[in-house]
């Protein structure tokens, strides 16, 4: 397939060469160094509303990266330049991969598999079409087709959305708005940088305009290759970081061999190519359309669908997309889907891989009366998982899902926008979805008002109930293993038709203000309860008369957990001058869990006289717990600085901190951890990861040689800080790059 994506790469650049001409609607760049800050402040933003308005104006916890920001911190991914926004947590599981959360919620209920631990509760968009991992959940950032020099802004909300977009913007929305073309004949950019642990990091672009700037192409392709820092994975029976091939499978005690296919490259990182073209035609001032389409082609290890020996597994993508989007006087209406296969554990020995479609349709329609704006709109998603051509014939059964699955969601709803005067606005939206599974309809709404006394100052409050998707997992898991003849043991792994899905009931207030002509400050505060979290835990049926076998199973539920959050997000803008631009933000959050079943004993499985006490056959054994949650950090933030001393030369340092937290896995509820402990009072295996606050320190400095073609230096992790950021994954170490910026 690389080979296949790499001629493809050279086709588009063909193709951009002998098009010779155009890209995408309004492509002006906006250069933040010579905007003074009330321009940044009323910078235009769409997410919030759906339609554009002035940022300051924004009724919701919103913010906006812009290119130029992106291009001068030094971020090399889409996920790394989150690190620049207020109220997300960014933890780097290996060189170049990211656990990406808004404000947390992450790993409930606590103590169970890594797949709980993905961010499933925010909605991830690139210009509007959404892309959400629909197997466990969760965003797999290295699929995504486009890479960081295709980005002309981000725009992020957050809080609860799901009545504005939909099933899983519960935390927050973030819409990827990708790079179009300038109102020139033709147009050069690309980026390319190289640093150590072998990482080689490329993107090339060609844009036109004709029709006198009605029809415009872009083209792009992009390469990322990483090496990770280590060689060594957290080994569970130990607690020690080892090769893999010390490595002890903590389910059946078996050690890994030399050949293990899970280990095929245990020095890999992530390996991604992706190519994007995209045609925009606006046909008059109130008209206009886009269509956009890629491929991709990644591989990637990081912290996920986590085995028994380790946990980093690696995961594999191939899709391709398309986008459409007609605006046509007040109507809207986009139509996108994407189709491939993955593989989310690669070497495993279990039928992981895929076949997935995903298509969706969305019609919106804006309608004016005085100071009243309506818009209703309609959608429909139909998502389709098959894993059933990867099954091997002599293991059946052996499949996530064994059969074709299919998720459909068709939704109405309703935005009204009332404008009571110049200082009064309120905002309602409520919005029905009917899911096939479960086959029950969801209602969810936003309540918003927001105040605004002079220019200079704005109080904003709202009230959301928002809910997830559903995931195939969920509802459709039918794996199973094992034998069911005397003696033996048949292990299954199983959806549930009745599951329910998560919700989240969030209360937020605001204050947005220029203090002075040059000071900016944003205060959020947001108080939410979540409730319905999925879980997997299991039970076992001791052999019989009647049923010769062990029987265990796994079956998803929800769990009885509900966690309620408070906290309080701030940020400030100072722009002292033109040269100079200081940002800093910070979060204080605390999570409670109510009703937690924290286990004390795990499933044990002794059918014979092994350990003493055996032979045994016991369910686990839990206790009802309340307590805080410690997965997600109290306290966590960044500082910014960027400098321009001279025309040419751009400096830029950057921190984030992130206060300790505690990472609790399955294994420290399980039979060979439990039994360790109780025959060994040295065992030191323990599943639970203490992370310690981490700061990290990012710099770039770039010098221009000729108009907006730069070169430049750039350190992530400056000062090479060897903490893990995130539970069992690697130890770190810092990137140094060098590379060159092509503007042409």
């Amino acid at each position: 397939m690389k080979c296949r994506i790499g001629i493809a790469m050279l086709i588009a650049l063909a193709l951009g060469v002998t098009n010779s001409r155009a890209q995408s609607m309004d492509g002006d760049t906006i250069d933040y160094f010579n905007m003074s800050l009330e321009d940044l402040m009323n910078m235009e933003i769409v997410a919030v509303s759906k339609k554009a308005e002035n940022s300051f104006d924004a009724p919701l916890s919103s913010s906006i990266i812009t290119k130029e920001e992106i291009i001068n911190s030094g971020a090399t991914t889409i996920e790394e330049a989150f690190r620049l926004v207020p109220g997300f947590i960014v933890r780097e599981e290996s060189n170049g991969n990211y656990d990406v959360h808004i404000r947390g919620n992450d790993n409930l209920p606590s103590g169970n598999f890594t797949f709980f631990t993905e961010n499933s509760m925010s909605l991830i968009m690139v210009d509007g079409r959404k892309v959400f991992n629909n197997m466990n959940g969760g965003t797999f950032w290295e699929a995504l087709p486009v890479s960081i020099s295709d980005v002309e802004r981000i725009e992020v909300i957050r809080g609860a959305s799901t009545a504005l977009y939909g099933p899983n913007a519960v935390s927050g929305v973030v819409n990827i708005i990708t790079k179009k073309a300038e109102d020139k004949s033709i147009g050069i950019d690309g980026n390319f940088q190289f640093g150590n642990a072998a990482t080689k990091i490329g993107d090339f672009a060609l844009s036109n305009s004709f029709a006198d700037n009605k029809v415009k192409t872009r083209i792009s392709a992009n390469f990322e290759q990483r090496e990770r820092f280590t060689n060594d994975y957290y080994n569970w029976v130990t607690g020690t970081y080892d090769p893999y091939s010390e490595l002890i499978d903590y389910i059946n005690g078996n050690p890994t061999g030399e050949d293990d296919p899970t280990f095929a490259d245990p020095s890999l990182a992530k390996d991604r190519y992706g190519v994007n073209a995209w045609l925009d035609f606006k046909a008059s001032k109130k008209v206009n359309f886009a269509v956009s389409g890629g491929i991709q082609n990644s591989e990637a290890q990081s912290v996920f669908m986590e085995g028994s020996k380790t946990m980093l597994t690696t995961r594999e993508s191939e899709s391709f997309y398309f986008n459409t989007i007609s605006n046509i006087h007040n109507l809207s209406v986009q139509l996108s889907g994407t189709f491939g296969t993955q593989d989310i554990y690669a070497g495993s020995g279990t039928s992981s891989k895929y076949d997935h479609s995903n298509f969706d349709v969305i019609a919106e329609y804006d309608y004016t009366i005085n100071n009243l704006t309506l818009r209703p709109g309609v959608s429909y998603q139909s998502i389709v998982y098959d894993d059933t051509p990867y099954i091997p014939e002599n293991k059946p059964g052996s499949g996530y899902l064994n059969d074709e699955s299919v998720l459909t969601n068709f939704a109405y709803y309703l935005r009204g926008d009332y404008k009571a005067s110049d200082k009064l606005r309120f905002i309602a939206a409520i919005r029905s979805d009917h899911y096939n599974k479960p086959d029950d309809n969801y209602l969810t709404y936003q309540l918003i008002g927001t105040y605004k006394p002079n220019d200079n100052n704005l109080f904003r409050a709202s009230y959301s109930k928002a809910n997830r998707g559903p995931v195939m997992v969920d509802f459709y898991a039918s794996y199973s293993e094992g034998s069911m003849t005397p003696g033996n043991a048949y292990l299954q792994y199983l959806g549930n038709d009745h599951m329910k899905l998560p919700t989240s009931n969030v209360l937020e207030l605001g204050y947005r203000g220029q203090l002075t002509p040059s000071l900016q400050v944003d205060i959020e505060t947001y108080y939410s309860v979540t409730k319905d979290f999925p879980t997997f835990e299991p039970s076992i049926m001791a052999p019989t008369a009647e049923q010769p076998y062990i029987h265990i199973i796994y079956q998803y539920d929800n769990a009885s957990v509900e966690a309620a959050q408070l906290g309080a997000t701030a940020s400030v803008l100072y722009k002292p001058t033109s040269k100079l631009y200081f940002k800093a933000f910070a979060t204080l959050q605390n999570t409670e869990l109510k009703n937690l079943q924290k286990k004390l004993v795990p499933m044990l499985v002794v059918p014979d006289n092994s350990v003493p006490g055996g032979p045994m056959f016991e369910n686990p054994v839990y206790e009802t717990v309340d307590q805080k949650h410690e997965q997600t950090p109290s306290f966590y933030g960044g500082f910014s600085v960027n400098y321009i001393p001279a025309k040419k030369l751009s400096v830029f340092a950057g921190l984030n901190y992130y206060s300790k937290q505690t990472y609790e896995h399955d294994y420290a509820y399980s039979q060979m951890h439990y039994f360790n402990q109780q025959l060994n009072p040295d065992y030191t295996g323990s599943g639970i990861a203490n992370v310690k606050a981490n700061t990290i320190v990012n710099a770039k400095v770039s010098y221009k040689v000729y108009k907006n073609n730069s070169v430049f230096v750039n350190a992530r992790n400056l000062f090479n800080s060897t903490n893990r950021q995130f539970g069992f994954a690697d130890e770190m170490g810092g990137l140094y790059l060098v590379g060159l910026n092509i503007s042409l």
